[in-house]
């Protein structure tokens, strides 16, 4: 029953996810969150979102980040966007309740789809060590 609930949502309104979770709290560069999506319709447009949930007080104010969709036909699009985490007065932009934090971000809310088939997205950090610490996991929504 709460199997078909879960397909009746992805197919009802188009949303879907991918999350990884992060053993000991370290995002390596090597950890890339993967999505694949197939749009229901061609052209069409959606939005990209990330979630990512992470210590409260984190050191870092912004995380640089790349996303990258290839298509089909193997065609690869990517750009670099930076994850901030406060705000100018130093607040945290996370929603926290005690020691964890979630942030939402909207990478694009106006991507559009041109073909037919299976896509794969994908965030990668391009963080300047090798890892980013104090993060839980990463979660990737298209809708």
């Amino acid at each position: 029953m709460c199997f078909t609930g879960v397909v009746c949502s992805i197919q009802c309104t188009g949303k879907q996810t991918s999350q990884k979770n992060f053993p000991k709290n370290r995002w390596y560069q090597s950890d890339v969150v993967e999505l694949k999506y197939t749009p229901t319709s061609i052209p069409q447009q959606t939005s990209i979102k990330l979630k990512m949930s992470y210590v409260h007080g984190f050191q870092f104010a912004k995380i640089p980040l790349e996303l990258y969709i290839t298509s089909p036909t193997h065609q690869i699009e990517n750009w670099s966007f930076t994850l901030e985490l406060f705000d100018d007065k130093h607040n945290e932009k996370g929603d926290c309740i005690g020691d964890y934090c979630d942030i939402e971000y909207t990478i694009t809310s106006d991507y559009t789809f041109s073909q037919n088939g299976v896509h794969t997205i994908q965030v990668l950090n391009t963080f300047q060590h090798a890892y980013l610490p104090n993060v839980f996991s990463l979660e990737v929504t298209v809708e």
